[in-house]
This record gives C-alpha cells, structure tokens and sequence, in this order.
C-alpha cells in the first residue's frame, strides 16, 4: 500500500539541459509513482547560465521550501542552489540536499562558467544547520567535474558522500537517463523521521 509522503522533491537541472533531460523525468515518475510529490525546477537560458537569472528562476519556483522539502541539484545547478539556500534559510530549515557532481570553485575545463561561480560565495555553516540531511554523489570519471572538487564541496556541507564508479557527469551521454543510485538515496531520505 503506498500513502502519500508529506516530503516534496525538487530536482534542479545542470548546465546545457533542461527539466526533460537525462534522469529527471524518469525520477520524478519513480517518486510520483510512490507517492512523492516531486517539482522540477527549470533554470533559463541554461547555455549561458547566469546567476541573478538562475536566482530568479529558483526563488520563482521554491516558494513552498519547509521541513519537508527535500532539494536535488546536479551540477552546476548545485552552485546556484547552495547560493540560493544559503540565502533562504535563515528563518527556516529543510529535510535533505543531495548534490550530484557538486563543486562550488572554478573548473578547469570550464572557464566559461569562472564569473558564475565566483559570484556564488555562500555561508556554509546555516547549510550545515539548516539542510538536516546533505548528500553529495560524484563519479569516479567525472569529466567536468574534478572528485577533488566534489570531496572539497562535501566537506563544507559536512555532507556523506557517495561514488558512484564510471558515471562521467550523470547525463543522457554518460548513459545516465535512470538514475537508480539517487532513487535509493531519496527513498531512504523520505522516509526517514527527523528531529
């Protein structure tokens, strides 16, 4: 018998992509199918992504965030949202953050994206204290993201971390249009009671 879940799931696409692209979806209609409420979050101009707009575009659609939210990021969609959390969560808390190929320091083969990362700063101490569960999963051959990065990102979250080998950047071309590892995560998260 499945009951509906009071968490809601909010998944945040990476650079390049948009809400239908690589796992989304399929992790939505997994969520849903268990009774999850699920959203995902769409981020403009996601070729050329630009920090007020990606503020923008998350403060559009994360008005709801409570003790039951329950944020999932890839990429760098991951620098934004901890920008963003940061920010939000003052006054209030949520359940989880899972960070998938997370890094909040430039990359070396992206200096495209220098100016948006360096315009990301966030306090990690009210992440620490106000996201009660944080997660970070990073491949083993991660051609975007350096592990050194995603293992410096985990650190400032305090988050656990998990490797999941050979996934290069979790997208549709990585073979990544199911996302099994993450859908186990977010169970186990869901149902999880917090205090």
């Amino acid at each position: 018998m499945s009951h509906k879940s009071s968490s809601t799931v909010y998944i945040a696409h990476c650079e390049s992509a948009d809400p239908d692209q690589h796992w989304y979806l399929w992790l939505e209609q997994q969520l849903k199918h268990e009774g999850v409420a699920v959203e995902r979050i769409f981020l403009a101009d996601a070729s050329h992504p630009d920090t007020e707009i990606w503020h923008t575009c998350l403060e559009a659609q994360l008005k709801k965030l409570n003790e039951h939210s329950i944020m999932v990021a890839h990429g760098l969609s991951c620098v934004a949202v901890v920008r963003f959390l940061a920010a939000k969560l003052q006054q209030k808390t949520i359940k989880a953050g899972v960070f998938i190929a997370a890094f909040n320091e430039p990359l070396p083969q992206q200096p495209a994206l220098d100016s948006f990362i360096c315009h990301s700063s966030f306090e990690s101490g009210i992440l620490r204290q106000h996201i009660q569960r944080r997660v970070v999963l990073f491949s083993s051959n991660d051609p975007i993201v350096p592990v050194p990065l995603s293992f410096k990102f985990s650190h400032l979250l305090n988050a656990q971390l998990i490797e999941v080998t050979q996934a290069g950047h979790f997208r549709a071309e990585d073979g990544y249009t199911e996302f099994p590892q993450l859908l186990q995560v977010l169970q186990t998260l869901v149902k999880a009671e917090l205090s």
